[in-house]
């Protein structure tokens, strides 16, 4: 198989897409809202047709990856209540396209991410002084809607490939143990991949060119799903929500960054 990649890439740029997917395989079994930053990273040295052509496949192995650690521990009752919502938002994703641009949809968003990781990291360090019975009852209070937060992740995942920090609030709402956490998420976020791939193969966004370059940085994935995974037997559950929601709020800010 040939694997040659675009004169524009060079060396160094792919040395950084390595960088960048290795992070998304270590994100994808760790802190999965932290999976947004590399993808930003790896658009901004392969072609924008070829990074999205190529980025996919990749995602879907890091999903793959996820899910044969914790695939057990995944929430399929959350899953099937979140996912008609889901593609009910990239129906509505796909329309905003024809009167708006990505570009517009991500500045709506990355402002929704930055102020609710803001709220939630200054409400859990107040929270964390209440009593238990206090905390039952703030959980209650301050869940949030399956149904919104399924249409958010569609219109995300269609017009930015930025969904995963609107899910990783949603699950922080719930509570939710590290490895459930992470289970969830990759059977969601699997499906939604996947069913991505015939309307990017459709569009000639997924090309024998493409698939190469996913084939050749594959095994950073790999590597970074290893590490994610080493590193979620040595994390507390504190810090992986705190984790978690730094990353969100870095993935908004992101999201103001001209591409």
């Amino acid at each position: 198989m040939n694997f040659t990649l675009p004169l524009e890439l060079g060396v160094a740029g792919f040395l950084i897409a390595a960088f960048a997917v290795f992070v998304i395989g270590l994100a994808k079994s760790s802190v999965p809202a932290a999976a947004t930053m590399p993808v930003g990273l790896f658009a901004l040295v392969i072609p924008a047709k070829l990074s999205v052509g190529a980025i996919l496949p990749l995602l879907i192995l890091g999903d793959v990856i996820a899910l044969l650690a914790f695939r057990k521990a995944g929430r399929w009752d959350i899953v099937i209540k979140i996912l008609p919502s889901v593609f009910v938002g990239m129906f509505i994703g796909y329309f905003l396209l024809s009167w708006s641009t990505s570009k517009e949809v991500a500045y709506v968003i990355g402002s929704i991410l930055i102020f609710t990781a803001i709220y939630e990291i200054r409400k859990r360090l107040k929270h964390e002084k209440l009593e238990d019975h206090e905390k039952s009852n703030l959980k209650t209070r301050s869940k949030l809607s399956a149904q919104l937060m399924g249409v958010l992740v569609g219109i995300m995942t269609m017009t930015a490939n930025s969904a995963g920090p609107i899910f990783s609030l949603y699950l922080l709402h719930l509570q939710l143990p590290m490895q459930t956490f992470v289970g969830t998420n990759s059977w969601l976020f699997f499906i939604i991949n996947v069913s991505k791939v015939p309307f990017n193969a459709g569009l000639g966004i997924i090309t024998a060119e493409t698939l190469a370059l996913a084939l050749l940085l594959s095994p950073f994935v790999i590597l970074g799903g290893i590490f994610g995974q080493r590193i979620m037997k040595r994390i507390n559950q504190r810090a992986f929500e705190y984790s978690a929601l730094i990353s969100t709020l870095i993935a908004g800010l992101l999201l103001f960054i001209p591409r």
